[in-house]
């Protein structure tokens, strides 16, 4: 997905971004938008040279919204899943359905966080400065909204 930005501030290979709220985005709610906030600003990769102060085209990478919603939501399940197959089949007793899934999924929600720390911050690798806009650029682009 492509979207306008202004660089912040550069940082070697890597700018900070700041993308401003549409007004199409208070209606969805499905974006990073925190509630309240009129912009959001995060690394990307500045491949193009962009300097602070710059208007520019960023390409954020989309696939990382399914893998976050396979590892939050879709494996909680099978761990519910599991537990309840080895209560039922191997100890033969439905209380360890609880005790099973109290375990595994406070568990499992730790080792997210271990690796949303490791692995979190790579954002700045799945985002990328594409082009710095020249004014008549930004005229189209202001022209089109």
């Amino acid at each position: 997905m492509q979207e306008i930005a202004i660089v912040e501030k550069v940082d070697g290979k890597n700018a900070t971004v700041r993308v401003d709220k549409k007004d199409e985005c208070s209606k969805c709610g499905m974006c990073l938008f925190p509630k309240n906030a009129n912009y959001l600003t995060f690394k990307a990769e500045n491949v193009v040279d962009a300097k602070k102060g710059d208007t520019v085209l960023i390409d954020r990478v989309e696939g990382a919204k399914l893998t976050a919603i396979i590892l939050v939501f879709l494996v909680p399940l099978v761990l519910i899943l599991l537990s309840s197959l080895i209560s039922i089949t191997v100890i033969k007793k439905e209380i360890w359905i609880l005790w099973l899934t109290l375990i595994s999924v406070p568990a499992w929600f730790c080792v997210l966080a271990l690796i949303d720390k490791k692995y979190g911050k790579t954002q700045a690798k799945t985002t990328k400065i594409i082009k710095v806009l020249t004014e008549s650029e930004k005229e189209n682009i202001d022209e089109r909204n």
